[in-house]
Formats: structure tokens, C-alpha cells, sequence
């Protein structure tokens, strides 16, 4: 009960956790989108990118938001002007993830708070979300789900059979630019939870077990949403009892919850 009472009584743990429902949601309704298309390594991927313009913000002294949700769309797009070469999606992206991370880490070292903030962005602090982080979070959730509404027909023919969709006409390649936009920015709003190395478990988890129970497109970003919003919940509530920091205890009750999906044979 002291939770609750805190919850009601303190401004930053309330922000907080509005905040993190928040991503929960947005990195729900984004996880089947990468679990079916076998995005996951995209994922992981932009989340290293991200600390690249995290590292770059910290040396300019910009707005960090602004400048991750660029680097996020340049590894995207990257990505997708790769994959038009010869060269395959998955070494694309095994290419730029280093690339990334490295700038990163040398424009941490040149702004000299390597040691102070690197911690922070790679594994996440959900207490230091703000009230223009909630905002912002807000915004892109109500973009995504608009989006998703407005293309649901094109999403689904590309989710299910990419090739059949271009042959009725249907832009592939704008479908997956799309995708991929969602994934970057999705990102973007959850590496403050969770942090870059974490932030795959909040975009992988539930498109997984939204896949195992999932009958419709609907029920597949429901299923998706749900789980991301229970096992926030369960670990936030889990690290206050304990004194522990959030975003590793979420990812952690996350791939617990998990396990007793699997199907082994």
C-alpha cells in the first residue's frame, strides 16, 4: 500500500509511471510489427544508434529527444538504402550497430561525461522521465496509432506475404519505411525507461507472446499491449519493494513471464 500512497503523493514517481505505461503501450502495439517481419535485430540496432545521438546531444548541448529521433531515422533510412544493394538486410544492419555505438562512445569520451551519463542511457532510469518526456511520448503514441489505423490493410498484406503485397500494387518499400519509422521513434521514447541495451526486451517480448495467442490484428497488438503494461507494472512495483533500479527489474519480471509461454519439443 505504501506504493499507492507514494504514487498519489510524489509528482516525479507519478510522472514517472505515466510515463512508463506510456512506453509500454507504444512499444506494444510496435512488437508485432517486428516480431513477424523479423525485425528484432532493427530494433536492437536503432536502440545503438539512439546512444549516438544521445552521446552527439551531449557534446552540442541540444535538445537530446530531437537529435536521437534524428540519428534513429538516419539508421533507418540507412538501413533501407542498404538493403536495396546486394548486401542483406541483417549484415546492414551488423554494420552500421558498431559504427553507431562507436561514434557514440568517442563523442561521449570528446563532451567528457562519459563516466556520469553512459550508464544512464544504456541501462535506462524510468525516475528521471519528466513531464515533456510524458508529452512527447503521448504525441507519438497518438501518431503511431493513426498511422496504424490509416495503412492497417497495406501493414497486414506486407506482415503477412511481402511479396503477394507488391504484386497487388502496394508500395513495399514505403510500407517498410513506415515500419521502421515506428520502430526508431518507439525507441527513441523507450531508452529513457530501460535504457539502449535493454530496450529489445520491451519490443520483442510481447510480439511473441502476442504471436502464440494472437488470432486477428487486432488481438495481436492487444495481447502485445497488455503484456508490456502487466510486466511494467509488476517490475516498477517490484523495484520500489526491493530499492532497485526500474528498467533491468521490468526487463527482467518481463522474460519471466515469459518463459512459461515457450513450447519446447
Amino acid at each position: 500500500m505504501n506504493f499507492f500512497h507514494d504514487l498519489v503523493q510524489y509528482e516525479f514517481l507519478r510522472t514517472a509511471f505515466i510515463g512508463g505505461v506510456l512506453t509500454a503501450i507504444l512499444a506494444g502495439i510496435v512488437s508485432p510489427f517486428v516480431v513477424f517481419k523479423r525485425m528484432e535485430f532493427i530494433g536492437d540496432g536503432t536502440a545503438h544508434a539512439v546512444f549516438a545521438g544521445l552521446a552527439l546531444s551531449a557534446l552540442l548541448g541540444g535538445d537530446p529527444r530531437l537529435i536521437s529521433f534524428a540519428t534513429a531515422l538516419v539508421f533507418a533510412l540507412a538501413v533501407t538504402l542498404f538493403s536495396r544493394s546486394k548486401l542483406h538486410e541483417s549484415s546492414a544492419i551488423g554494420i552500421l550497430l558498431p559504427l553507431f555505438m562507436a561514434i557514440g562512445v568517442v563523442l561521449f569520451s570528446v563532451s567528457g561525461r562519459y563516466q556520469t551519463d553512459v550508464m544512464g542511457f544504456l541501462f535506462g532510469d524510468v525516475l528521471l522521465v519528466n513531464r515533456s518526456d510524458v508529452m512527447l511520448t503521448s504525441l507519438i503514441l497518438v501518431i503511431n496509432t493513426v498511422l496504424i489505423s490509416l495503412f492497417r490493410w497495406e501493414i497486414k498484406y506486407f506482415i503477412v506475404d511481402e511479396k503477394m503485397a507488391r504484386f497487388y500494387g502496394i508500395k513495399t518499400g514505403l510500407v517498410r519505411l513506415l515500419i521502421t519509422s515506428f520502430i526508431a521513434i518507439t525507441v527513441v521514447a523507450t531508452v529513457k525507461v530501460v535504457g539502449v541495451i535493454l530496450t529489445g526486451a520491451l519490443l520483442i517480448l510481447p510480439g511473441l507472446v502476442a504471436r502464440t495467442f494472437g488470432k486477428s490484428f487486432k488481438s495481436l497488438i492487444l495481447i502485445s499491449t497488455v503484456f508490456n503494461v502487466l510486466t511494467f507494472f509488476s517490475g516498477f512495483l517490484v523495484a520500489y519493494i526491493l530499492n532497485l533500479p526500474p528498467g533491468p527489474v521490468i526487463v527482467i519480471v518481463a522474460f519471466v513471464s515469459f518463459i512459461p509461454m515457450l513450447k519446447f519439443s
